[in-house]
């Protein structure tokens, strides 16, 4: 077996006295603010729809937009928008705010779907798929205005300033790709 005691430097001793040296030196680096101190991160670019302007600061209207989303969302499907799926449900929406400027960047409505199927022999097939469906968004939509469009009696019929579609429309095409299996 190999020991840095066995080792010897030229002024006679042990290697192992030569790493702790090292190891204090980094040490004092480290301490010191050095080039190996981790740096802590600059202001955030992004964040939450609902840290906006201060974290949690928009919970309580951000939750009321996605509860009205989602009703509107189980009224269309009721309507018979959402055939032939019988049983999707909107699950999350999260929205990114560009700080520097205070608008909505991006936004994203997951919806899951499933079907049971019972087979002859008693065993249960389950068959859940998720769509992740980017909502349409022009440039710099500011928070206020992005939330007093869609605080309408139709959310799901808006087009939301420089969006080529509405979210209806979004959500449809959306959904009519092929999902993730989950």
């Amino acid at each position: 077996m190999f020991f840095f005691n066995d080792l010897k430097v030229r002024s006679g001793r042990p290697v192992r006295w030569a790493i702790s040296s090292l190891l204090v030196v980094a040490g004092i680096a480290v301490a010191a603010d050095g080039p190996l101190a981790p740096r802590s991160p600059g202001p955030a670019t992004f964040i939450d729809l609902v840290d906006h302007p201060a974290p949690e600061a928009n919970w309580d209207r951000f939750h009321a937009l996605e509860d009205h989303l989602a009703g509107a969302f189980h009224m269309a499907c009721g309507e018979g928008a959402c055939l032939p799926r019988r049983f999707l449900w909107p699950m999350q929406l999260r929205c990114s705010v560009r700080v520097a400027d205070a608008t909505v960047a991006a936004c994203v409505w997951v919806i899951a779907g499933s079907d049971l199927q019972v087979r002859a022999a008693g065993s249960i097939d389950p068959d859940v798929v998720v769509w992740r469906c980017v909502l349409p968004l022009g440039d710099a939509v500011a928070v206020d205005a992005f939330h007093a469009a869609l605080e309408v009696d139709d959310p799901l019929a808006v087009r939301l300033p420089g969006a080529a579609e509405s979210l209806r429309q979004a959500v449809a095409r959306c959904l009519a790709k092929q999902g993730a299996a989950s």
